[in-house]
């Protein structure tokens, strides 16, 4: 009886701390590659960072579960990788031309001669997780084998699709897979719900010469799909082109990109250039184009946006003096004051009466912020400074 209890009190424990993680944990790649080849058993590598809430979760919730313990252990040798380490670099390095690692978590799935089997990025529930292992073990999901099927007919369509779905998910531009696919095709061949998913799966590079063409034929897809399934993938394929080279201020390849976006007509893609291009002038610091964009689109594109509107009139208080673009800013600081009241707004407004040198409404605004931070208990130190400021005018 008291060894039952003992027995009892462990395994009361062990719920009451949860499960321990067993599997993708951070080992030697060489020696599991040894593994491997020892076992016969394929590899899956799991490339996470650290601070990814996404991988942090499958660790804590799907890797302890009995199930996907069970099979992955039984079918693969799991390896857990820190991405952003040293030896997480080298190895995307090593297979940078079978798969990229573009997002976390990220899954390769090796054979043990190291070729790619299938690759997939994301959070998932723990049946998905299971099924695809599943499908990776299956000769007729796996990498190579897809890409055979299409080289030796490219005309056959869910060859083709099934290629492009692979490659895409191990990280690559699938635009030239898709184009000689598409050379077997006539214009009137291509008006099929089958052939839309190539091309909005394939074409992903808005430099393709099959943007312009996707974009002319809108009403023909449109039939066969639907309108906003078109302008959806047209949308995405601008932000998903633009928006990184915002992120790294590459300025030559966002103007060559931009007009292909523009031709396009769309007011949501409209919309998106609107901010990006204030966006890469700010980056730039070039107030004259900065100022040339606001002043023509803001009302359009940003009247009923508090944030963007407030951040354009930080920019005009920081950068920009002529009077006539001061008046706009500040009709755009009160419309984004009537959207919300805020004492970061009120002191904008007041800045900027004050930087036109109306010192009359910037003591008015000034003190509607005195009263508004009275109002939650704040301290007024900062805000009676620039009051005492502008009473000297």
């Amino acid at each position: 009886m008291k060894k039952l209890l003992t027995l009892l009190f462990f395994a009361f424990c062990l719920l009451s701390f949860g499960q321990k993680q067993t599997l993708f944990l951070d080992v030697n790649y060489d020696a599991a590659l040894t593994q491997s080849k020892k076992e016969n058993k394929p590899l899956v590598l799991m490339f996470y960072a650290k601070w990814c809430s996404h991988c942090n979760k499958m660790k804590s919730e799907v890797f302890v579960e009995p199930d996907v313990i069970s099979f992955f252990s039984s079918n693969y040798i799991c390896v857990a990788i820190d991405a952003e380490s040293s030896i997480g670099g080298s190895l995307k390095n090593k297979f940078q031309n079978k798969f990229l690692v573009k997002s976390y978590p990220t899954f390769a799935f090796l054979d043990s001669n190291e070729n790619l089997l299938m690759c997939m990025a994301g959070e998932f529930k723990k049946e998905v997780f299971i099924q695809e292992g599943q499908k990776a073990l299956l000769p007729d999901n796996q990498f190579n084998v897809l890409k055979d099927r299409f080289n030796a007919d490219n005309s056959n369509s869910e060859n083709c699709l099934r290629y492009i779905i692979s490659y895409r998910k191990a990280g690559f531009d699938a635009t030239e897979i898709t184009q000689k696919y598409l050379k077997t095709k006539q214009e009137s061949e291509l008006f099929t719900e089958l052939n839309w998913k190539i091309l909005a799966n394939g074409i992903n590079n808005l430099s393709a010469k099959e943007v312009p063409f996707i974009s002319s034929k809108r009403e023909e897809f449109a039939k066969i799909v639907g309108i906003s399934r078109v302008e959806k993938k047209l949308i995405y394929m601008v932000s998903d082109n633009l928006k990184p080279l915002l992120e790294i201020g590459d300025t030559i390849q966002y103007n060559k990109k931009r007009p292909v976006a523009a031709s396009l007509q769309i007011r949501k893609v409209d919309s998106l250039l609107f901010h990006y291009d204030l966006t890469i002038d700010e980056f730039s610091s070039n107030w004259k184009n900065y100022k040339k964009n606001s002043e023509t689109l803001t009302t359009k594109f940003a009247w009923n946006d508090s944030n963007t509107l407030v951040s354009i009139c930080n920019n005009y208080l920081t950068h920009i003096d002529d009077k006539k673009s001061l008046d706009l800013a500040i009709n755009w600081a009160k419309q984004a004051l009537s959207l919300g009241e805020s004492l970061d707004k009120y002191i904008l407004i007041a800045n900027l009466y004050a930087k036109e040198k109306d010192f009359v409404n910037a003591i008015f605004y000034i003190n509607n912020a005195k009263s508004t931070a009275a109002n939650f208990g704040w301290k007024t130190d900062e805000i009676d400074k620039l009051l005492a400021e502008f009473k000297k005018h």
